[in-house]
Parts: C-alpha cells; sequence; structure tokens
C-alpha cells in the first residue's frame, strides 16, 4: 500500500517537478533557458555569470552587464539608462513581455513582422528565420536564426542586427534585432527570447547568436575582456535599488505603482481591485440613498401664487417703493422732494421748461407767489437740494450728507407748505383778475 501511494505521488508530482515557467533560467525542458546559462560560463567562466531572480540595481558596476529574458514586470528604464551612460551594457530580449518600457525611452517601438517571410522553417510564418544585418561582432558567425512567433522593431537611430526579409520584394525588411551606444555603454534588443531558449539553440544559428550575445555583453569594442559580470534575470524577476545608490521607499512605492499601471494597462484590473471597486461602488449608491432618502423637504409655495414684492411692481409704485425701502439712502427721497417741488412750481408758473434756479425764484417772486419769508425758505431749500445733487452726479466731490428720516420729513413738510402757499396766493390772484 505504501509503495502504491509512493508511485502515484511521483506520477502527480513529476510534472510540476519537470515543467518550470517559460524561459526559466534553470528550467530544463523545451522552453527553459539553462542550455543559454551553461553555455554563458562555458564561454566566460562561471565567475563571470551570475544567475538571481532578483536583480539589485546599485550592486552594478560600470564594467557589468544585464541580460533580461522576457520580463514580466517593468524595468526602470531611466537607472538603466544611467547604467549604461557610465558604460554598463543591457541586453533585452523580449516580444510580448514589459519591457516596452524600455523601448519607449529610447524611442522604439514594436511592429509586425511580414505576413508571408521570404525564409521560414518548415513553412511556417510563424517559424520566420532571420538573417544579419549588419557586421556587428554579435552575428558574425551567424548565418540563419530560427524565431518564434517575433515581433518586429521600428527604431530611430540603433543599427539592426538581425532583419527578417519578405517574399514580395516591394515590402521593406523588419528588423527583429537592433543594437547601438548608449553614453560610454551598449545596448542590445532582440524583439523574441525564444531564440535562445533551450529548444532553439539545437540550431547553429541561434547558438552561434547566443555566443555572440554573450561576448557582446562582456567583450570590450576591441573584443579584449572588460572583467564584469553577467546578470541573467528572466520572466517575473524583481527590480532593487538606484543604480549608484540604494532605493528610497518612496522610489520603491513609486516603481510598485508604475507596474500596477502597467498591470493594469495591459491585463486589466484584478480580481481584489476589481470586487474593492465594486464594494466601494455599491457602498457609495447605498449611502447616497440613504442621506437622500433620509432628507426632510420643506413644503414650498408655488412660485405663481407668491406675493410679488412691492419694489418689483414697477412704475410709480414701483420706484417709491425702493425710494421708502430701509435699505435705500434718504438722498434719493431728497431728490424726489427736489423734483416735486419743481414740477409744482413749473405747474403753477405755466413753464413748460424749467428755467434756472435764480429765474425761477424770480418769476415766483414777481408774481407775488410768496412773501419775503417764503421766498427765502424756498431760496435755502432749492440751494440745498441742488446740492444734493450736483454731489450725486459729480461721484467726484464729496459724499452728500447722511439724511435721515427726520431731516427727510421736515424737509417733506417744507415742500408741502411752500406749494399750498404757491397754489393759494396763485388762486387768489386769479379771482383778483377775473
Amino acid at each position: 500500500m505504501y509503495a502504491f501511494v509512493a508511485s502515484l505521488a511521483a506520477v502527480l508530482l513529476a510534472p510540476a517537478l519537470a515543467w518550470a515557467d517559460p524561459f526559466a533560467l534553470g528550467g530544463t525542458d523545451w522552453e527553459g533557458c539553462s542550455e543559454l546559462v551553461k553555455l554563458a560560463r562555458a564561454e566566460v567562466g562561471n565567475d563571470h555569470v551570475v544567475v538571481s531572480d532578483k536583480l539589485d540595481l546599485s550592486l552594478l558596476k560600470p564594467e557589468d552587464a544585464v541580460l533580461m529574458l522576457h520580463p514580466e514586470k517593468s524595468v526602470d528604464a531611466g537607472e538603466l539608462a544611467k547604467f549604461m551612460h557610465a558604460g554598463g551594457r543591457v541586453l533585452l530580449l523580449d516580444d510580448f513581455g514589459k519591457g516596452d518600457g524600455l523601448l519607449r525611452h529610447f524611442g522604439m517601438e514594436r511592429v509586425p513582422l511580414p505576413e508571408n517571410p521570404a525564409e521560414s522553417l518548415r513553412k511556417n510564418p510563424h517559424l520566420a528565420l532571420a538573417e544579419p544585418a549588419s557586421a556587428l561582432p554579435v552575428v558574425a558567425d551567424v548565418q540563419r536564426v530560427v524565431t518564434n512567433h517575433a515581433t518586429g522593431i521600428k527604431h530611430p537611430d540603433l543599427s539592426p542586427v538581425l532583419k527578417v526579409r519578405s517574399a514580395d520584394p516591394r515590402v521593406a525588411d523588419v528588423p527583429v534585432g537592433v543594437a547601438g551606444a548608449v553614453g560610454k555603454g551598449r545596448l542590445l534588443i532582440l524583439a523574441d527570447p525564444s531564440m535562445v531558449m533551450n529548444a532553439m539553440l539545437r540550431y547553429a544559428g541561434n547558438k552561434a547568436l547566443a555566443k555572440g550575445i554573450v561576448h557582446y555583453a562582456l567583450d570590450d569594442d576591441t573584443w579584449g575582456t572588460r572583467n564584469g559580470r553577467i546578470f541573467f534575470v528572466a520572466g517575473g524577476f524583481a527590480v532593487q535599488g538606484k543604480y549608484g545608490g540604494a532605493e528610497s521607499e518612496l522610489d520603491a512605492a513609486l516603481a510598485a505603482v508604475r507596474d500596477l499601471f502597467d498591470s493594469v494597462r495591459t491585463q486589466g484590473m484584478p480580481p481584489a481591485m476589481l470586487f474593492t471597486l465594486a464594494m466601494g461602488a455599491g457602498l457609495s449608491v447605498v449611502v447616497w440613498v440613504a442621506t437622500r432618502a433620509a432628507k426632510v423637504h420643506k413644503p414650498q409655495t408655488p412660485r405663481f401664487t407668491r406675493k410679488l414684492a412691492q419694489v418689483a411692481h414697477g412704475g410709480v409704485a414701483g420706484h417709491a417703493a425702493v425710494v421708502a425701502s430701509p435699505q435705500a439712502s434718504r438722498v434719493l427721497a431728497m431728490l424726489e422732494l427736489k423734483h416735486g417741488l419743481e414740477e409744482d412750481l413749473c405747474a403753477a408758473l405755466g413753464l413748460d421748461a424749467l428755467p434756472p434756479q435764480a429765474e425761477l425764484i424770480d418769476t415766483v417772486t414777481r408774481r407775488g407767489l410768496l412773501d419775503k419769508q417764503g421766498i427765502a425758505a424756498l431760496r435755502e431749500l432749492l440751494l440745498k437740494m441742488a446740492t444734493v445733487e450736483t454731489l450725486v452726479l459729480s461721484r467726484k466731490g464729496a459724499a452728500p450728507p447722511p439724511y435721515k428720516d427726520r431731516d427727510l420729513a421736515e424737509a417733506a413738510n417744507e415742500v408741502k407748505r411752500i406749494v399750498q402757499d404757491v397754489e393759494r396766493n396763485r388762486a387768489g390772484s386769479s379771482k383778483a383778475a377775473s
């Protein structure tokens, strides 16, 4: 019984142990990259090859190189650019991973390969054969490289390394690899990590390319030795630190936010985030409904049945309401008294237009409509009112005196007395004449 259970466990666990993630540096299956690591150690020595699931940028030196295979998290293009400007070398092998940030940093973008490549493995257009596009040392011993669902690269300045030709001569060649100088360092981009996985290294061109990549990482421009290290990272490797120094907590938080946004942009929101947003939206609706349902509304009288304020009536009534309102200045009422007095005097004298003040007083005096005391009161009242009107109209002089209700009542009584005396004397004169 024990032997049966042990055998069953071995059968069930065997696939999990034998099959690793794609491009795993320790994976020995057909899509692993353990053969690439063995080849690198054979070419440059064990001491110059570092395999890790974490890339600490603070440990990098100018003579080192970083080889990234299909990164599943966004890479810090700015820090890698600083590393290359100091002399370091970055090699990115990626088709559909998160290496686009590095491409965008240097003005590159992905483009599709020709639909009908000139050469392909087993007549399969997804297994297009790439050929050297320049005389760079990285492809010096390469004739043909087998690709696997690769993408092309549109580049502004970097030199093409590998290209895929189209069977249609009217279609331009599409680069699948580019390289160039970045400051004192170098950058190599290959748009297909499958070219160096275990199953592909059985082809002579792919194996020669893998050797060229390793030497491109550590050899100097004269093919001497840089005496640096190649840091191999693949898949979901973590990136930490800053080139030339330690990473602050703020930098780590910003990197995490960038990773989250990149993940949402390419793969959509994770289930936990969707659940949290749904819960938040649901609670917001509940709170909104509760606040609206519990709110008591006061009854309001319809607008068309409300009492209209007297000041809104317009005409004489509205004007009188404005002048007499508690908020209005009593200067307005004083001006109204002045205009009323002048109109009454003109009517009593039979005048169509208001004459100058001195002429008006002379006419009243000549016709005997007021006695000497009345003439003096009229002259004083008109002078006071004219002064107020002049100050209001000029807007540059001193402010009019702040009249009170008592002052206004006294002026109104004085106007009323003068008008009554004028009317009475005018009536008496008319009777005497008849």
